[in-house]
C-alpha cells in the first residue's frame, strides 16, 4: 500500500494526517524551467512541494466553485471562473506569494479542483505518475473523480476531501488509465504551471518554452 497526498481544510496531508507546511518560493535553481520542461524527480519532498504550492496559489485564494446547471437539479463544478482567472500565462505577481495565501474559509474547499489540479499537477510528475479517472459517475456532481497513480500505489489526490464530504467511500475503485485531456483544461493547466514554476524558481521566463499538450511535453 503507497502513500496517499491528499488535504484537508486547505492543509496538506500525507495518510489523511496534516504535515508542516513545505517551503516552496524559490525551492528550484532559476532556470530549472526555462527550457519548458517541467517534469521533476517524484521524490517527497518535490510532491509535498509542488502540491502546497498548487493549494496555495489556486485552491485556498479561491475556494469551492459551483454553477447550476441549466436544466435544473444538479450543480455542476464551475470551470468557466477558473479559466477566466487562469487561462493565459502571465508573470507571476508579489502579492500572489504562497506565504501571503488566505486562510481558507469554506468547509468543502476543494470541490470543483479535481480536474484542473491532477492536469497541472501531471505536467510536473508525469514520468512515474499516470492520470487515472474512477470507474463510476458521481450522481451529484455528474462527473468523474481524477487523481493520480503511480505503479507503487503512491497517490496524488489533493480533492478527494469534495466526495468525503459527501460521504462517497469508494471514489477511487477501478480506476482507469487515461491521458490528460485536451482543449481547455491542457491551455489553462500550462498557465497555471507557469505560473507556479515562476514561484518555485522565483525566476520569470517564456510561457511560450511549455507544451500545451500531454501528447508533446510527455516526449521530453
Amino acid at each position: 500500500m503507497g502513500f496517499l497526498i491528499s488535504s484537508h481544510s486547505g492543509h496538506l496531508c500525507v495518510d489523511g494526517k496534516r504535515v508542516l507546511k513545505p517551503l516552496t518560493e524559490g525551492l528550484f535553481p532559476s532556470d530549472q524551467f526555462c527550457d519548458g520542461d517541467l517534469s521533476i524527480p517524484s521524490t517527497d519532498r518535490n510532491i509535498l512541494t509542488v502540491s502546497q504550492c498548487f493549494l496555495d496559489l489556486y485552491i485556498n485564494p479561491m475556494g469551492m466553485l459551483q454553477e447550476k446547471r441549466s436544466k435544473g437539479k444538479k450543480w455542476l463544478h464551475s470551470t468557466s471562473e477558473i479559466e477566466m482567472k487562469f487561462g493565459k500565462s502571465s508573470p507571476a505577481k508579489e502579492q500572489e506569494s504562497p506565504l501571503k495565501s488566505p486562510t481558507p474559509t469554506s468547509d468543502n474547499q476543494t470541490r470543483g479542483w479535481h480536474l484542473f489540479t491532477i492536469h497541472t499537477l501531471h505536467r510536473f510528475f508525469w514520468k512515474d505518475f499516470d492520470c487515472i479517472r474512477g470507474s463510476r459517475k458521481l450522481e451529484e456532481t455528474d462527473d468523474y473523480h481524477w487523481w493520480m497513480e503511480n505503479s507503487n500505489g503512491d497517490m496524488i489526490d489533493l480533492t478527494e476531501e469534495q466526495y468525503r464530504i459527501t460521504k462517497i467511500p469508494t471514489l477511487r475503485k477501478s480506476g482507469k488509465k487515461l491521458l490528460p485531456l485536451g482543449h481547455r483544461y491542457s491551455a489553462t493547466s500550462k498557465a497555471m504551471a507557469h505560473r507556479m514554476t515562476e514561484l518555485l524558481s522565483s525566476n520569470h521566463y517564456d510561457a511560450s518554452m511549455i507544451d500545451q499538450h500531454a501528447n508533446a511535453y510527455m516526449k521530453r
